[in-house]
């Protein structure tokens, strides 16, 4: 992809990580980048496109992301942590109302996104898991495709939390996600697994128990 492209998709992604997606306008995309809506064009169709463009670039790079780990030295739950990591950085900052916009005004594009992760994150969640299990860190009596799914459905809540939630009102994206990933690793993990988080990462981790 082209390098201007590609800036493009960046800063257009901070916009709509900050304010969301239906507030932010061609004109105000073009006025960050500080360019013309005329050369903006020249790259995206319309609006549709360049949002799905943002979340296939950011899809991509995830996926990349997760399967450079996964060849990395560590164990499943090194891994686990890393990959909840890129996830806070990427989306802990989400403006609530993004996911919102998405299912309302871009049903397609969240179509595209839905049947990504069915394809990839359910994949990567469930090797992970096979990974956990063989080397003695995980349950071995889990039922992978229902935690794969649990899991998922669980990402999908904190996106969609109302930001007026009484109980979580006064808590940042990356606190809930942060607490979510602990949540899931204790859930998975035997003795053995749990006793490894807690002394090996959690005190070099900006995860909280």
């Amino acid at each position: 992809m082209e390098e201007k492209a590609i800036h493009i998709l960046e800063e257009t992604s901070k916009l709509f990580v900050k304010y969301g997606i239906k507030s932010v306008s061609m004109d105000d995309i073009a006025r960050h980048l500080a360019m013309s809506k005329k050369t903006l064009y020249q790259y995206f169709s319309d609006k549709k496109d360049l949002v799905l463009s943002v979340l296939q670039y950011h899809m991509s790079d995830t996926t990349a992301c997760f399967q450079k780990l996964a060849s990395e030295e560590g164990n499943a739950i090194d891994i686990l942590v890393k990959v909840s990591q890129i996830l806070i950085e990427k989306f802990g900052r989400l403006n609530t109302s993004a996911r919102f916009d998405l299912q309302k005004y871009y049903p397609e594009v969240h179509r595209i996104v839905t049947e990504h992760k069915k394809s990839h994150i359910m994949k990567n969640i469930i090797q992970n898991l096979n990974r956990g299990i063989k080397e003695g860190l995980y349950r071995s009596d889990l039922n992978k495709d229902v935690i794969a799914y649990f899991y998922m459905v669980r990402m999908d809540h904190v996106f969609m939390i109302d930001a007026s939630e009484e109980t979580l009102k006064n808590m940042k994206m990356e606190e809930i996600l942060s607490e979510l990933f602990i949540y899931h690793i204790r859930g998975i993990a035997n003795e053995k697994g749990i006793e490894y988080l807690e002394k090996k990462l959690l005190k070099d981790l900006k995860l909280k128990k």
